[in-house]
């Protein structure tokens, strides 16, 4: 995480009272930046594990132990998510590759298809399902990342008082990824499952 892309972030941690020194640590999947009189930024793919919350603890306790004062106990029964678990890679990093990677091939015979319409007619649909492809790697991001920040958020929040963990922009964001892709998909496969479009005509064939 750089100052370039500081304001993009998926959770921030700051301390609750006003009346100490503000501090305010913003998390994306690359590194994560504290801010107090200035920005100071640390990468790492170390930052992307679960459970995130004891990360975050364990990467801040030492320098700002007072977000970390009086810890409210959670009972495992009644609080599933304070129950011990195992720190391990959620493989998010992977998964944006692969979406990347069909986004960009998505986008690349979009902009063909407009600039070259006679040499290239999609007749194989190619595009819409690589936009479907796209969609089903944005919504295995949005899990993944729901499952790994917005519970550790939800602890936080309930075990130190003296801090206020929020979500960021970068999960709106994957959702309206999703939601682009997956209409995407529906466009430009419009006609793909028509009996006629195997036919000698190109009548179920959509010349999007």
């Amino acid at each position: 995480m750089d100052k370039g892309t500081r304001g993009l972030y998926f959770a921030k941690v700051a301390n609750r009272d006003s009346s100490v020194d503000a501090v305010s640590v913003f998390y994306s999947w690359q590194g994560y930046c504290i801010k107090e009189e200035e920005y100071v930024c640390h990468s790492g793919k170390g930052v992307m594990v679960v459970p995130f919350d004891i990360y975050v603890v364990n990467s801040l306790n030492q320098t700002y132990p007072l977000l970390f004062t009086d810890r409210v106990s959670q009972d495992e029964s009644l609080n599933p998510g304070a129950a011990p678990n195992p720190p391990h890679d959620p493989k998010i990093f992977p998964a944006s590759v692969l979406c990347l990677l069909c986004s960009a091939a998505l986008l690349t015979l979009c902009v063909l298809r407009i600039v070259a319409p006679f040499k290239y007619q999609d007749i194989y649909y190619t595009r819409g399902f690589l936009a479907c492809g796209s969609a089903v790697f944005a919504l295995l991001l949005l899990i993944l990342s729901t499952v790994m920040y917005n519970s550790a958020i939800e602890q936080l929040n309930v075990a130190y008082p003296h801090l206020i963990a929020t979500e960021g922009p970068c999960m709106p964001m994957i959702g309206v990824a999703f939601m682009c892709f997956a209409l995407a998909g529906f466009v430009l496969l419009r006609g793909s499952m028509s009996l006629e479009s195997s036919g000698s005509n190109d009548e179920g064939y959509s010349a999007i």
